[in-house]
């Protein structure tokens, strides 16, 4: 979805459009393209085509460009500040990018008259001056689709009315992500984890539109209205680009098996506890130093961010900064007694966490699961041993 750095020429270098009157030959299609293998590309992508070779155009409208060269990109990202941009480039460019990743691209051209068509490019190009084309993205529910999908339904005058009955209504919006990230373990996980209880309420079928795979199908059975009835607002989607699928993960579970590989590991060691009564005091400042490192990134995105989807985050029951502190204190004998009582409540919590983690508001990610065990078992041995 995210498109990258390609035409930031482009951005630069003009300012605004030429004026152009599109001829009866014109044709205005719909762009979708596949995931790629990169974690900025694994959702896909849509952009708006403009054909018509009588006047030369062959413009290409995508809403999902961003300047990488500006300092706060990185800041503005991770604090859900980062602008997007509206660009333009030829076909042939868009296209190469496509190319060079392997990747499919869809189109589907619009039945639209030439008079639509043209009040459509008059919109794009409004949407691409100086002052318009900027807009803070936000990834479900303001993105490179959601724009074109509004823009379609703004600018066409004619009433477009949607079929929603090919998409599943009872989804929610981490349902409608999962598939894309089958094939990236690691990634998965950690969207899972970011993604707040919002996240999972069940998307409208309007709101499915934010995926470019399901904007395609969307419109494909969205029908226009006309002097005798409605007809089909697109045409059949055509393959102008052949690519390959992404590759398949041979460790789809590796997230898994590595949490339980730890779950394991304490095990062994609160066996070793309890038997030779030897402390392990530098597994659990491992341990639950690294769990709280997470529970600092998840506490910024939920309180110190605008990623409104990443907030009310039920992963920073189990993953808080508090327990980066303990890890800290944890051999300090004057704060012995208190790091005592904190490892009890701990445990009780993480009991109550494991017995209810299926019937939560929010998904947590199953993965953690084994983890969450590991910290149960690891602070019941702490409050024995802490005496």
């Amino acid at each position: 979805m995210i498109f990258g750095l390609l035409l930031q020429a482009n951005l630069r270098g003009n300012a605004q459009l030429p004026d152009v009157a599109l001829t009866e030959d014109a044709i205005v299609s719909l762009l979708t393209c596949s995931q790629g293998e990169e974690l900025y590309s694994i959702f896909g992508h849509s952009a708006i085509r403009v054909y018509d070779p009588k006047v030369g155009v062959d413009w290409v409208f995508n809403y999902g460009t961003f300047d990488f060269s500006d300092p706060k990109f990185y800041p503005n990202f991770v604090k859900g500040k980062l602008n997007y941009i509206l660009s333009v480039s030829t076909y042939r460019n868009f296209e190469h990018t496509y190319i060079f990743e392997d990747r499919f691209i869809y189109e589907q051209v619009l039945n639209l008259n030439q008079h639509e068509k043209q009040l459509l490019l008059d919109s794009l190009k409004i949407n691409y001056l100086p002052e318009n084309r900027y807009y803070l993205y936000d990834f479900l529910f303001d993105n490179c689709a959601t724009r074109i999908r509004d823009i379609f339904v703004e600018a066409i005058p004619r009433n477009i009315t949607f079929d929603y009955s090919k998409l599943d209504g009872t989804k929610s919006f981490r349902d409608l992500l999962m598939p894309n990230v089958m094939e990236k373990p690691w990634a998965k996980l950690g969207i899972n984890l970011l993604l707040g209880v919002s996240a999972d309420r069940p998307a409208r079928a309007w709101e499915h539109m934010f995926l470019p795979e399901h904007m395609l199908t969307a419109f494909a059975y969205a029908t226009i209205e006309t002097e005798n009835g409605n007809i089909p607002l697109m045409q059949e989607p055509m393959v102008l680009l052949k690519g390959s699928d992404i590759p398949k993960s041979r460790f789809r579970n590796a997230p898994l098996m590595v949490f339980t590989l730890v779950l394991l590991l304490a095990a062994l060691v609160t066996f070793i506890n309890l038997k030779k009564g030897q402390n392990f005091f530098w597994f659990d400042r491992v341990l639950f130093g690294l769990v709280g490192l997470l529970g600092i990134v998840i506490a910024f995105q939920w309180f110190g961010s605008d990623h409104t989807v990443m907030a009310n985050n039920y992963n920073l029951i189990w993953a808080h900064p508090i327990h980066l502190v303990a890890a800290i204190l944890l051999t300090i004998s004057r704060f012995k007694g208190i790091i005592r009582y904190y490892f009890g409540v701990n445990t009780v919590l993480m009991l109550l966490l494991l017995v209810l983690w299926f019937v939560l508001p929010q998904a947590l990610p199953f993965p953690m699961f084994p983890l969450v065990a590991a910290m149960g078992l690891r602070s019941a041995v702490l409050y024995k041993r802490l005496t």
